[in-house]
């Protein structure tokens, strides 16, 4: 029976995966070679200190690449919004009963416009970010924390993401895990592959689709 539903954010609720495409490569030009979108796009999902390593090598230079992101970014959340269904998928899950959870490699400062964004601040059961756990996704520890922290086991979990990263982090972490397409750098297949078990257009569809009454045992 599942208790605990662990929502990714940028991708699966709310469509900011662009804008930390472009804050990535103006950050990552200014430390380094010119980095095509497309690759970035492919890391978004993974926490910074897991992302930076693939473009960026020694200390120094990540941390003034995370620092530029971070400001680059900020001057461009506003123009992210809440993904189809977002919004309404919260609220019915709460609705129904379940516990909603917020797990996500977003930086602190980011999750307050995203909570209100999504009219969030007084549904969700909390947040668990990087900051929280040891590792960033693609480990299992943000989703492990939540689980923690949630009371549920893993049997008692669902996990929605929209990246490969998501699934990997919750496929270690034994966690059943849907997919949405609106994070815009994988395919249904991809999803599939990393062990989506089931993906949808968006939000809006995995509501209509009775999420997650489906993993429930019939009574």
């Amino acid at each position: 029976m599942i208790k605990a539903v662990l929502l990714d954010i940028d991708g699966t609720l709310m469509d900011t995966n662009y804008l930390h495409v472009e804050a990535w490569a103006q950050a990552l030009g200014e430390v380094g070679d010119p980095v095509p979108r497309a690759l970035i796009h492919e890391q978004i999902g993974k926490g910074s200190d897991k992302l930076l390593p693939e473009f960026v090598e020694g200390e120094e230079a990540s941390q003034k690449a995370s620092e530029l992101h971070k400001e680059y970014y900020s001057e461009l959340q506003d123009r992210g919004q809440p993904l189809p269904g977002a919004k309404e998928l919260i609220s019915s899950l709460v609705e129904r009963g379940y516990e909603v959870w917020l797990a996500t490699s977003a930086e602190p400062e980011e999750l307050e416009q995203y909570l209100k964004d999504l009219e969030a601040e007084d549904k969700i059961a909390g947040v668990v970010s990087s900051d929280d756990a040891e590792e960033s996704k693609p480990s299992p520890d943000i989703f492990g924390l939540a689980l923690e922290r949630a009371g549920a086991s893993k049997e008692e979990a669902v996990v929605v993401g929209d990246s490969v990263w998501d699934l990997e982090a919750a496929k270690e972490a034994g966690v059943r895990a849907a997919a949405v397409l609106t994070g815009g750098a994988f395919s249904r297949a991809e999803l599939e592959e990393a062990g989506a078990y089931a993906v949808y257009e968006d939000c809006a569809a995995l509501l209509e689709a009775g999420f997650p009454e489906e993993l429930n045992p019939s009574e």
